[in-house]
């Protein structure tokens, strides 16, 4: 279950990428090749050190993973970093790139290139790049002597150093001291000062940068606020809808959504910061400062709906246009007998679709943040407590019943009469006092933070969560016309990718939100009925395309299963709220009872099978009117999650069965807590629940004690009061009757 967690941003792909070098390997056949390849790094003949650079950045980045462990076994690393410092901008940019490629698609090799001098030749790489950016940017005499080819190798390797940098940040934590000590921080901002004159990628990269360096990072945080200017800048970016011809409409919504993303990672700070001053001084600062991060936060969100709003449909079936297109273009290169090098225009294309997903997930993380951290601060539970709750009287009612009490010493006596008292004028008294209480907190709602996203987000997110056409492999595959085991096939594949990438952060900030209401705002689920019987029903039909979805053929089967538990896993998670807040009272058939069933008895993860069994453990609830469901999750979540793994032989690794049976024993607690429950009879009762309760109480200690306190004390001391409260319960539905 869990609260709403800010996401992190995934490490994306750099849109810039060096000229490919005619004649560069792309496979090698023997290990005798690699230290060829090696020696020519540090050769006199510069164009020997460019072959060798290209070179072993095909191979490090290519799916041979043999010729990856060859290099970094004879010290890739080691060689590639002291090529950093060479005096040659097309080694350089051909180096930085294969660094960064390296330590993005290997930890290990992401660790090695940290323990190297990496962050000194950096730092002293970057006053050099940003004064040729300046005169690029200001036509110096220096940056007119740099002609188209030598301006793009300087933001290529200024590119791929900034690239370098948030990798390892993301891959590696140790790293974070030493990137914190480089001073970046006025080198970063200054990108975002010249948004139009420079690529707008790279302004990407060091927004990107910039929003890893201040995520639960104090002191990157404390040296970005300490330039009020910087700050500023952030803020200006944010406000600024357009930023000239020169920009797109799309780099300029991305460009927006960073500065924002690292405007919310300074928020807490820096309103703590005018706060903690002199209380008189302050306050008219602190309200000033208030604002002004409203109406940030507010643009944001505007910003956000425009990035999100990205036509996943008309994009897949562009990506299978493109696919299509680029088997043909191969095979007529292969025809015509053309050279390795012949690029596909068809890629080039889907490269900068994958980009864009990209940019989308970026918004849709920035989004589940905001809401995470502005959601429950909205606190509009404060305007419910003041009014009567849904099922009690006001405090003055209580206080006039009481007085009542005290002016009546035969109350007893006159109990008939006290009932006669309370006639329907009374109760429509308080079902009046409800409705303007929902009513004034739908009022609050709509005016904050919350409705902004209920209002513009969530119908994206909702959008975005649909899947198309290639969302599966196999449809992918057949979309694209592509064979089994084939060049389009794995082309098909890594699109879909994206587009199931694209689902599940779309999920997973729909999920943060219903989370953050029910933390903030129970009530609200009760008060949309309708609102949640459509998101069940949406949810269900996403669970059902992927559930009837042909397996590919060839190898991809494994891949394209990951892929659908990809999106099941955040799908059934919503499902588990929904119907977890409404008290099972979601719009569930048997059908989609035995659905999640199947969920259960099929899910690849621990996580997957939990999550579908607190979602049928809440539908469980349902009354009155429900028992033959009730019978049929009850027998299921005794005899097959409860039962099973704890009455079986004891198996390697078994502990990962316990999340399982923990969720649904707390789940059982509740279900079966009251005798008065029109199902506890016909089903705990009749079913004889409580005798095959009794023999598990041993088996589950066993489990328990099977979870390493050290590794995982939440699971444990869950355990361990999962194996109390049965003891208990035991104890309880025994003497109950």
């Amino acid at each position: 279950m869990g609260k709403a967690q800010k996401r992190s941003f995934k490490s994306r792909t750099n849109p810039l990428g060096a000229a490919a070098v005619q004649g560069a390997v792309t496979a090698v056949q023997s290990k005798e090749e690699i230290p060829v390849l090696l020696k020519k790094l540090s050769s006199s003949d510069v164009n020997d050190r460019v072959w060798a650079a290209a070179s072993a950045s095909n191979l490090l980045v290519a799916e041979d993973a043999r010729a990856r462990r060859m290099l970094l076994a004879h010290g890739v690393v080691g060689a590639l970093v002291e090529r950093l410092s060479d005096s040659v901008p097309d080694v350089v940019v051909q180096v930085s790139g294969a660094l960064y490629s390296l330590a993005a698609v290997d930890q290990v090799a992401a660790e090695d290139i940290s323990r190297t001098n990496i962050y000194m030749t950096i730092q002293t790489m970057i006053p050099r790049l940003a004064k040729s950016i300046d005169g690029i940017i200001k036509q110096t005499s220096e940056g007119k002597r740099l002609g188209a080819e030598d301006r793009k190798i300087v933001y290529l390797t200024t590119d791929n150093l900034i690239s370098i940098l948030r990798t390892l940040c993301e891959t590696v934590p140790s790293s974070l001291k030493q990137i914190n000590g480089m001073a970046l921080i006025p080198f970063l901002i200054s990108f975002f000062k010249v948004v139009g004159k420079v690529p707008a990628s790279l302004v990407h990269s060091a927004g990107q940068l910039l929003h890893t360096l201040t995520d639960d990072n104090t002191p990157a945080k404390r040296a970005l606020l300490s330039h009020a200017d910087s700050v500023a800048v952030l803020h200006r970016i944010v406000a600024t809808e357009k930023f000239g011809d020169a920009v797109s409409a799309d780099d300029a919504a991305i460009v927006r959504v960073l500065a924002g993303a690292v405007l919310i990672n300074l928020k807490q700070m820096a309103l703590d910061q005018i706060t903690d001053g002199d209380q008189d001084s302050d306050a008219d600062a602190a309200a000033e400062a208030g604002r002004q991060w409203e109406d940030t936060t507010r643009a944001i969100l505007q910003t956000i709906t425009q990035l999100a709003s990205f036509d996943t449909n008309a994009a897949a079936a562009r990506a299978a246009e493109l696919v299509k297109a680029d088997a043909a273009h191969r095979a007529s290169a292969m025809t015509d007998c053309a050279t390795e090098s012949s690029a596909s225009p068809h890629e080039a294309e889907l490269d900068q679709l994958r980009a864009q997903t990209d940019y989308v997930q970026l918004a849709l993380e920035l989004a589940a943040n905001i809401f995470a951290d502005e959601g429950a601060s909205e606190d509009p539970d404060a305007v419910a407590d003041e009014s009567p709750e849904a099922d009690g009287e006001s405090d003055a009612a209580d206080d006039d019943d009481m007085a009542d009490d005290d002016d009546d010493e035969d109350a007893d006596d006159s109990e008939g009469d006290a009932g006669a008292d309370f006639d329907q004028s009374d109760m429509d008294q308080v079902l009046g006092s409800e409705a303007a209480a929902e009513k004034e907190t739908e009022e609050v709602v709509h005016q904050s933070i919350l409705g902004v996203f209920i209002d513009s987000i969530i119908p994206m997110l909702l959008r975005l969560a649909e899947p198309t056409r290639m969302s599966t492999l196999a449809v992918a595959a057949a979309e694209c016309s592509a064979g089994p085991d084939t060049e389009a096939a794995g082309l098909a594949a890594s699109t879909a990718e994206c587009f199931v990438a694209l689902h599940e952060r779309a999920l997973g900030c729909f999920n943060n939100f219903l989370l953050v209401m029910e933390e903030s705002l129970p009530q609200w689920f009760r008060m949309h009925a309708d609102r949640v019987d459509g998101w069940w029903h949406l949810l269900i039909a996403i669970a059902d395309h992927l559930f009837k979805a042909d397996l590919p053929a060839g190898s991809l089967v494994d891949t394209d299963r990951q892929l659908r538990a990809a999106v099941l896993e955040p799908a059934v998670s919503c499902m588990w709220t929904l119907a977890r807040n409404t008290g099972g009272a979601v719009p569930a058939t048997p059908d989609h009872i035995e659905g999640l069933i199947h969920i259960c008895e099929t899910a690849p993860t621990t996580e997957l099978r939990a999550k579908a069994v607190g979602a049928l453990g809440s539908i469980a609830r349902r009354q009155p009117g429900f028992v033959g469901e009730n019978r049929r999750i009850g027998q299921y979540l005794l005899d097959s999650v409860i039962a099973q793994p704890l009455l079986a032989p004891p198996q390697a690794g078994g502990s990962a069965a316990v999340e399982p049976v923990v969720v649904a024993l707390d789940l059982f607690y509740d279900i079966y807590s009251d005798k008065a429950y029109d199902y506890d009879g016909p089903v705990f009762v009749q079913g004889g629940f409580l005798e095959r309760l009794r023999p598990l109480y041993g088996p589950l200690r066993k489990l328990a004690r099977t979870v390493d306190r050290r590794k995982n004390r939440g699971l444990r001391d869950r355990s361990d009061l999962a194996t109390q409260n049965l003891r208990a319960f035991i104890d309880y539905k025994a003497t109950e009757r």
